[in-house]
């Protein structure tokens, strides 16, 4: 990915401003956001790499200067920060295998759980937790789908399931960075 970035910055007097934004938003950031979902359990170590690669692509488009800070970088593309757009890209996986849009077997893995009394929060959809007794354990998409979801619905709060669409811009509203 580096060496995709060295060549536009090679070339970047060939680049229009628009140009340079829609080619990275159509060859960089594709790259950073395939198999993201699965990024949840890397170090910290690593997504600071795959930082540092977004934060060159904006600067990329922006011509700004090494010493801005990333918040600034985001502000600048209107773009969210890779933490993110992990999480979105994440929330919406859930979301998908609570509509069985996603693959079976991560489908099969999310159980809604009915509530034992009636409370105010038992009107919204939440997921069963499942036991996990390692920090492994809390790794597993069933465990941390159904923690992840749980404390979205603290704040979205869905009743019934909504279509995709509307799902993903309530999150677009929820997950905002500060």
């Amino acid at each position: 990915m580096k060496s995709r970035i060295g060549f536009l910055y090679r070339n970047k007097a060939s680049f229009t401003h628009a140009a340079k934004h829609t080619l990275v938003k159509l060859t960089i950031l594709p790259i950073l956001d395939f198999g993201d979902v699965i990024y949840k359990i890397a170090s910290n170590t690593l997504l600071n790499k795959l930082d540092a690669v977004y934060h060159s692509a904006i600067r990329f488009v922006t011509k700004a200067p090494y010493t801005t800070h990333h918040c600034d970088l985001y502000a600048l593309v209107g773009w969210p920060s890779l933490h993110t757009r992990r999480q979105t890209h994440w929330l919406q996986v859930i979301y998908k295998s609570l509509l069985g849009k996603a693959l079976p077997y991560l489908s099969s893995l999310v159980t809604i759980a009915t509530p034992n009394r009636a409370t105010r929060s038992s009107r919204y959809i939440s997921l069963v937790t499942p036991k996990a007794n390692s920090s492994f354990g809390h790794l597993s998409f069933q465990f941390s789908a159904a923690h992840d979801w749980n404390e979205l619905q603290k704040s979205l709060k869905l009743e019934t399931h909504i279509s995709l669409t509307s799902f993903k811009h309530q999150l677009s509203e929820q997950l905002t960075d500060h």
